[in-house]
Formats: structure tokens, C-alpha cells, sequence
């Protein structure tokens, strides 16, 4: 999978809901990364974890099948390796997002210190 059918696979699970106004303004626009639906308070708060909670809830949520990306050096989603399977891991990593592999929950590890990380389980 290449990275822009995740990234639309991605927001039609997790973003739905959102109008496509604020979708367009503060997260396909230019610039923009999905996990501002997050940052830019676009879902109600109890949708979602973040910080020390979503990395628990990272740490306990079955891995098996999961896929990951480095958003800014891969273009492809590939499977999550056994190494990646904690949250400490991925805070070595610059900007990682991972996802179940029937998209049922998501793990974002921003490459901003004051955002996320965040989780979120349909």
C-alpha cells in the first residue's frame, strides 16, 4: 500500500464524521497532517487518547497484522516489525503512524513533542 491510499484510508475510518470544511482547512490542505483532526480538537476528547494514556493503550492493543509508516521518509506502509511493538520504540522515531491492518485502531507518534502521541480505537 503507498502511502496516499493509506492516508485516504485512513481518514474515511478515523475522520469520519468531521465535515469535509474543516477536513479540507486543517488537515488535507497543504502542510497539513492527518493526526491534526486530533490536535485541532476536530473529535470530542473521549474519542481518543493521548500522551502517556495512548502510549498504555498502544503498549496493550494486539499488534498482529499491524502496518506502519514513517510519514516523512517512506512511501509505502509496510508491516509493523516485532521491534516497533512499544511505545518507547516508537518515540525514537521521528513521525510514525500505525494502524491495525482492518484500520479498527491507530497509534500516531507526532514529530511535535507538545502533540500526541495519540490513539485511537473504533
Amino acid at each position: 500500500m503507498l502511502k496516499s491510499e493509506f492516508y485516504k484510508t485512513w481518514l474515511a475510518y478515523f475522520a469520519d464524521g468531521i465535515s469535509n470544511e474543516d477536513l479540507q482547512q486543517y488537515v488535507v490542505a497543504t502542510g497539513n497532517l492527518i493526526w491534526h483532526i486530533f490536535s485541532w480538537e476536530l473529535l470530542d476528547d473521549n474519542k481518543f487518547l493521548k500522551g502517556p494514556e495512548a502510549k498504555a493503550a498502544y503498549d496493550q492493543i494486539d499488534k498482529g497484522g499491524a502496518l506502519y509508516t514513517e510519514w516523512f521518509y517512506d512511501e509505502e506502509v509496510r508491516k509493523l516489525p516485532q521491534q516497533l511493538h512499544t511505545a518507547k520504540a516508537l518515540d525514537e522515531m521521528v513521525e510514525v503512524y500505525v494502524v491495525a491492518a482492518d484500520f479498527s485502531w491507530t497509534y500516531i507518534k507526532t514529530h511535535e513533542d507538545m502533540c500526541g502521541p495519540y490513539f485511537m480505537k473504533l
